[in-house]
């Protein structure tokens, strides 16, 4: 699954931010609109089956919300010039704005005006999901220049009963057992905190769906953050339970930054084992963060109760940035060459999960090699390395307790590589899954 040449990892960096480039304008939110555009732009690149959830449906201990969609936005001056315009940058208008129509001072307006001013060019983001309100998002700078008005006060925006909208897709496998990939589809204009989840993720779908053979099913998700995750488990926790082995919720996969992976809560399932691993042979500077320092979906995925075994793996993570829910995590912060590492290093943890097996020797003592054409016939250092270091490691610790991972690991290796010879080994009989 991860044999990607640097040409095709290039080339699929530069698909990826094109398809960042055509969603990015949309006004996504937990519901609306937006959320259904962005789901028929990707499917271009993979199958999803979309669903709506209605407005008033208890999803454990919250409930969906009414459904949220704007048309347009702005502050305008006397003169006709909007100081304020949501068709510039649709983080102008906090998110879940109810509508209005008004005149008022800079006096009057003021309250309902947000800037950041430790960053002082930039729109910060904010929503208001479960408590009616109205406001628009500004740079420091802007708000600073505004004269006192009187000004025209106006959002285009409805707030009614509606739906939640959520997208899947499952690709069979030989197994029934599931691999997971979650992401969110719910900020408006944010690139790396938002479209490179689920433009990543799309493109695995595709990638997954293209393999001639697949060890596992795979279950991918599309939802608006918090309640959309919950509306999901609530609707299909107990298959995922009895299917889910592992998975990654993919979030802020697309920045400048290093690979930082936050565990499941108990740190102890087989994607922590097989991220540790991948990061270690195949990142510089990647960090391992335990389930304290969670922040997105996998606080649902992983909660007391639900404990899938599922961590989230970020290239920039969030809240590590200074541009994190500004109008500067642009298209210009996530680049191509971003994309396509994050790809690659997915395929790598994706593929190890499907290699990675329990192997058992099925001789007493060191079987013969030789009659079987695996040991050098002629002696020596020069004909004692690589191959025969492999194939004795791995006949050393095949006992059924050790996986692929850990006979790597006792012996400093990738189990990638281990993989093909432990594969030769149960083709000649010597080792069992």
């Amino acid at each position: 699954m991860h044999d990607l040449s640097s040409d095709q990892v290039q080339t699929l960096g530069a698909e990826m931010h094109e398809m960042m480039t055509r969603l990015f304008p949309i006004c996504r939110s937990l519901t609306g609109n937006g959320v259904r555009e962005t789901f028929a732009i990707l499917q271009d690149v993979i199958g999803l089956d979309v669903h709506e959830v209605p407005s008033g449906t208890k999803c454990f201990d919250w409930t969906v919300p009414d459904e949220w969609n704007i048309k347009d936005a702005y502050v305008k001056t006397p003169d006709g010039r909007r100081v304020i315009d949501f068709q510039e940058s649709n983080l102008h208008v906090m998110g879940y704005s109810t509508p209005i129509d008004a005149e008022m001072s800079l006096e009057d307006l003021r309250p309902h005006l947000y800037a950041d001013p430790s960053l002082p060019h930039a729109i910060p983001y904010l929503t208001s999901y479960y408590q009616r309100r109205w406001g628009f998002c500004l740079s420091q700078e802007a708000l600073d220049a505004m004269p006192p008005g009187p000004y025209e006060v106006k959002i285009d925006s409805s707030l009614e009963p509606g739906s939640l909208t959520y997208a899947e897709t499952l690709i069979p496998g030989d197994s029934e057992e599931e691999i997971l990939l979650s992401t969110n589809v719910c900020h408006p204009s944010l690139a790396n905190n938002e479209l490179s989840g689920p433009v990543l993720t799309a493109f695995l779908a595709r990638h997954i769906a293209r393999l001639p053979r697949r060890r596992y099913s795979y279950r991918i998700v599309f939802v608006p953050e918090t309640i959309g995750m919950l509306a999901y488990l609530d609707r299909n926790l107990d298959a995922m339970r009895s299917k889910v082995v592992g998975g990654y919720h993919v979030v802020c996969v697309g920045g400048p930054g290093d690979f930082t992976y936050i565990q499941s809560r108990n740190a102890d399932c087989l994607t922590d084992k097989v991220t540790a691993h991948i990061l270690k042979h195949a990142c510089d500077n990647a960090s391992i963060d335990s389930y304290s320092l969670r922040g997105s979906d996998e606080r649902q995925l992983c909660a007391p109760g639900i404990d899938l075994p599922i961590g989230t793996l970020t290239k920039t993570k969030f809240e590590n940035y200074p541009e994190y829910h500004t109008s500067l995590d642009d298209l210009d912060y996530v680049r191509p060459e971003h994309m396509g590492t994050a790809f690659d290093v997915y395929c790598q943890c994706l593929g190890l999960l499907e290699q990675n097996h329990h192997y058992k020797v099925t001789q007493l003592g060191e079987p013969n090699l030789g009659s079987r054409g695996l040991w050098p016939t002629i002696g020596g250092q020069a004909y004692r390395q690589e191959l025969v270091h492999q194939l004795l490691a791995l006949l050393a610790y095949a006992d059924g307790e050790n996986d692929l991972i850990d006979i790597a690991e006792r012996h400093d290796m990738q189990a990638s590589v281990l993989y093909p010879v432990a594969e030769t080994l149960h083709e000649k009989g010597l080792l069992e899954k």
